[in-house]
């Protein structure tokens, strides 16, 4: 029951985040303006939250002994805390797309992601960030020692 008014919760906030963000101007891909990034989020937000929405929706409530234990959820904090902690260190000599890829395979797998499920995510999300923002916006994001 929680899950289901949260995931409302989160759709509700994204749709006013959205809201709020479409009268911004939006500019082109080439030039965008300040509302591109705005509504990019808004709309990834809300897209997000629909699917979070459905599935709570759908799925049966939880038991109280399936919920994750404060000893899970620490593991789990501290597992990405590691991870980002890492991939700022690590960023300039390693390069943002293949470290963009361990990152994310990585940060899912310790969530608890099946390995084929996480690389799969992993791949799509680190070549979509580098062409959005390096092909695209023209960001200069590092390439590493492999790709220099």
């Amino acid at each position: 029951m929680v899950e289901r008014l949260v995931a409302l919760a989160v759709l509700a906030a994204s749709g006013v985040y959205l809201g709020n963000a479409l009268p911004l101007p939006p500019g082109t891909a080439a030039r965008p303006g300040p509302g591109f990034f705005p509504v990019a989020v808004g709309v990834f937000g809300s897209v997000v939250a629909l699917v979070w929405v459905v599935s709570a929706l759908r799925r049966a409530p939880a038991a109280a002994g399936g919920a994750l234990t404060a000893v899970d959820g620490r593991a789990r904090v501290a597992t990405t805390a590691a991870l980002l902690v890492g991939f700022c260190l690590l960023l300039p000599w390693t390069g943002y797309p293949l470290l963009a890829f361990l990152f994310t395979g990585l940060l899912l797998r310790g969530l608890g992601a099946r390995w084929t499920a996480a690389l799969a995510i992993a791949l799509g999300s680190a070549l979509a960030s580098y062409y959005l923002f390096a092909v695209l916006l023209g960001v200069p994001l590092p390439p590493g020692v492999l790709l220099e």
